[in-house]
């Protein structure tokens, strides 16, 4: 069963392709579509012509509309190329590396006067240094074991 599209959709859309093709060729170079471009305004155009619609999934874009949500963006990207504002490539950026200047660092971050002190426990401050050695950050060893003493001097036994 054919979708049921508004006729005045399908012409607005044809006049849109027809827009932006005619608008490419006169930019001349800085404008000039790719041959995949190219490919896909005239495709759009005949789907446009005989089915009244681009597309059939439903999935795709709204059941009344002429185009796709995916169609209408590229001929958006299309409409702005023929402009002169073509998209910029996306750059291959550093990564996960921090932005100099921005974000919140640890070190600079410094508690307001005001309040008091946090109260969360460093799992650095347990650490020992990695110049001394670890001989002289443990206790002395006893040479005996421990003993018990009576210490004098508490209740009187009764």
């Amino acid at each position: 069963m054919p979708r049921e599209v508004d006729e005045k959709k399908t012409k607005r859309a044809l006049r849109r392709l027809a827009r932006a093709k005619a608008k490419a060729e006169a930019a001349g170079e800085d404008g000039k579509l790719s041959e995949w471009e190219d490919e896909f305004v005239a495709s759009v155009e005949d789907r446009l012509n005989t089915f009244g619609s681009a597309f059939n999934d439903p999935d795709k874009g709204q059941l009344d509309e002429a185009l796709s949500g995916k169609q209408t963006l590229k001929l958006r990207e299309i409409e702005k190329k023929a402009a002169g504002k073509a998209r910029k490539p996306m750059s291959r950026g550093s990564g996960f590396k921090p932005k100099p200047g921005g974000g919140f660092k640890r070190s600079s971050f410094k508690p307001k006067t005001d309040r008091p002190a946090s109260r969360v426990r460093d799992i650095n401050d347990d650490m020992p240094d990695a110049e001394t050695p670890a001989q002289e950050t443990e206790a002395p060893r006893p040479a005996h074991p421990p003993r018990l003493r009576v210490v004098k001097g508490g209740k009187a036994d009764e």
